[in-house]
């Protein structure tokens, strides 16, 4: 059986090198959301204004909310649709 070489077996092998692998586009991800989140509070307090800026603080920490609440709904269907 040959082995595609787009895919990483996490069965065998060091674990470590295996996590570092599975983790990095998670950690690139976190910090493209992050640099997004910087750079939209810088333009609109420097542009818009203090209220503008309130508003889009609060309207973060909803959309990470709601973000998590559909991942794990997703990744709970998952596990539940992947069952024989």
């Amino acid at each position: 059986m040959s082995k595609n070489k787009s895919t990483i077996d996490l069965t065998s092998g060091r674990i470590s090198l295996g996590l570092v692998k599975f983790a990095l586009p998670l950690m690139a991800g976190n910090v493209l959301q992050q640099c997004y989140n910087l750079t939209d509070t810088l333009v609109v307090g420097r542009f818009i204004g203090k209220n503008a800026l309130a508003a889009v603080g609060s309207a973060y920490t909803l959309m990470i909310f709601l973000t998590s609440i559909i991942l794990g709904l997703r990744m709970g269907c998952g596990a539940f649709l992947s069952q024989p």
